[in-house]
């Protein structure tokens, strides 16, 4: 047996059951021969084999982000990025080029802002888009359950102060009901259904290329697996004509959409899944079936998550209607006797205990061991929620990065002593539950390194500490973030480790991820990222 590829001379992380780290790694077509010292693979090596010295560089498995909306992603990088920004005249500046590039009466689209982020500590408004877009209709999607749209975009849409709030939506608005161009949940349809199709991605061409633009993007970043949550029919078709055409540069993983999916109760799909013919598991390593996509609730800075305790303000949310909480058992059945697994959108406390004290009546003592149900999300659980995840083996699917991008909110709207608590990390390992850590990028951004930092770290883009009892170690972040994925993606035999007969799925860093200081992971770099086998790209 001769390898077509070794990697030498570096700290190669392997993940495997003891997190040995060794100097060399050989590859033949797309699969792991052996790991070890350079010494032990040369029995490998021919004149034809290709040779990477890492030069001390760290390596560890591609990236599975295991929660990415990817199609989405690829409309919002298509648009105007405002992850980053630091005030609102930046994102004015931002928006303002791409008018510049832009013929008037083009939508203009974007997102990734968050009042948190800006000095103003605000939403943005129509009449701050107005000031440098006053003749194209634009619209920026908030991380979360809201877009912020300018006056062009709210005439084409037909909203004016007399337009009713939609049932499970908000306009905000002044004293005098004037929208200020801020829309919650389903009142950004009013704007968006206003949207040519090929312009909101709504077509299968314009899918397959939101998702290549995103897929090409990501690589930079070592992900080399995506769980897509929530995949549409339209967008399943969109990825099947890219993995016949041998697009595919990233490992797909679609979870189709279910039940309560959306911020109001839609078309029950229970059906689809009496119907679908085939499982969760189902494809091959490019393209598979994973878990069916729920959700309860909504999410905490948009004070819309359901929990046991009211906000400070003394509110509570009924956001569960969303679906039919009194048809949930009926949902996961339905799943369960086809085969599927479910991961379903929790928050609050109280969505989570609902989701799980529901999975444990429908399982009851048929738990079969090679289903993936989880929780997405899962904020704040309680003991009771954490002993029956571990008893029915209910994992979490979190998102580490919502700390970064907004925790300061959630100060506003939660008592501190709870904000210390929010996606406990360490919790949730040491009662025994799978963790998969993930971007949920559009929600947040798909830097992986800067989703680990927000977990090592606990901190805030301001600086803000969420406390340090839920810290979790550098190699843990590490394994939620590759193994743990794989899992979720039903392909830990395959992926998510480098062992032999693995998948070679291998990205090297230009930092020491287990060495240098905490502030500095966030901005580690991909120095070569190898998926399948093959080298996409090599800077070392």
């Amino acid at each position: 047996m001769t390898a077509d590829l070794i990697l030498y001379n570096g700290k190669i992380n392997t993940v495997d059951s003891t997190d040995s780290i060794v100097e060399a790694i050989a590859i033949r077509d797309n699969k792991i021969l052996e790991t070890g010292s350079l010494d032990q693979l040369t029995k490998y090596q021919t004149r034809n084999t290709k040779m990477i010295d890492l030069k001390g560089h760290t390596a560890i498995p591609g990236i599975v982000d295991s929660h990415n909306h990817t199609g989405a992603a690829g409309t919002l990088l298509k648009g105007v990025m405002l992850f980053g920004a630091k005030n609102i005249k930046e994102m004015q500046a931002r928006v303002a080029q791409r008018v510049a590039e832009t013929t008037p009466g083009k939508w203009i689209l974007g997102g990734g802002w968050i009042e948190s982020q800006f000095e103003e500590y605000r939403e943005p408004n129509r009449w701050d888009l107005d000031e440098v877009a006053p003749d194209n209709p634009v619209v920026l999607s908030r991380l979360f359950g809201a877009i912020v749209v300018n006056s062009k975009a709210l005439e084409l849409a037909g909203v004016d102060k007399n337009t009713p709030d939609p049932w499970r939506g908000q306009i905000v608005r002044l004293k005098d009901g004037t929208p200020t161009g801020v829309l919650y949940n389903e009142a950004g349809n009013l704007v968006r259904n206003a949207m040519p199709s090929e312009e909101a991605g709504m077509t299968v061409e314009t899918a397959q290329e939101d998702i290549m633009r995103a897929l090409k993007e990501y690589e930079k970043y070592g992900i080399t697996t995506i769980i897509d949550p929530g995949v549409s029919t339209l967008r399943r078709y969109a990825y099947q004509n890219l993995y016949q055409k041998n697009d595919l540069n990233i490992r797909i993983n679609m979870m189709p959409v279910y039940n309560g999916l959306y911020a109001a109760q839609g078309k029950d799909l229970t059906p689809m899944v009496e119907n679908m013919g085939v499982v969760n598991g189902f494809g091959n390593d490019w393209l598979n079936l994973g878990a069916l996509k729920m959700a309860i609730d909504g999410g905490l800075g948009s004070k819309t998550a359901l929990i046991n305790e009211p906000y400070l303000d003394g509110t509570h949310s009924d956001i569960p209607l969303r679906l039919d909480i009194e048809k949930l058992s009926d949902y996961f059945t339905t799943a369960k006797n086809y085969h599927w697994s479910v991961g379903i959108h929790c928050c609050g406390d109280k969505a989570q205990d609902i989701a799980v004290q529901t999975f444990a009546d429908v399982i009851g003592d048929n738990l079969d061991p090679l289903a993936r149900n989880n929780i997405i999300h899962g904020y704040f659980p309680t003991e009771k929620s954490l002993e029956l995840m571990q008893k029915y083996n209910i994992g979490v699917s979190v998102q580490p990065g919502f700390i970064y991008v907004e925790g300061d909110i959630y100060f506003d709207v939660i008592p501190k002593e709870k904000v210390y608590t929010f996606k406990p990390l360490k919790t949730y390992l040491e009662a025994g539950i799978l963790v998969a850590a993930n971007s949920d990028m559009t929600s947040a951004h798909y830097n992986p390194f800067l989703v680990m930092y927000s977990g090592i770290a606990r901190k805030t883009s301001q600086g803000r500490s969420l406390g340090d009892d839920e810290k979790v170690s550098r190699q843990d972040m590490i394994r939620m973030y590759t193994l743990n994925g794989a899992k979720l993606a039903f392909m830990e035999d395959k992926i998510g480790s480098l062992e032999k007969d693995k998948l070679a799925d291998i990205i090297v860093l230009d930092k020491d991820i287990l060495e240098i200081d905490e502030e500095e992971i966030k901005d580690i770099k991909v120095l070569c990222n190898i998926t399948n086998g093959k080298v996409a790209f090599n800077k070392v």
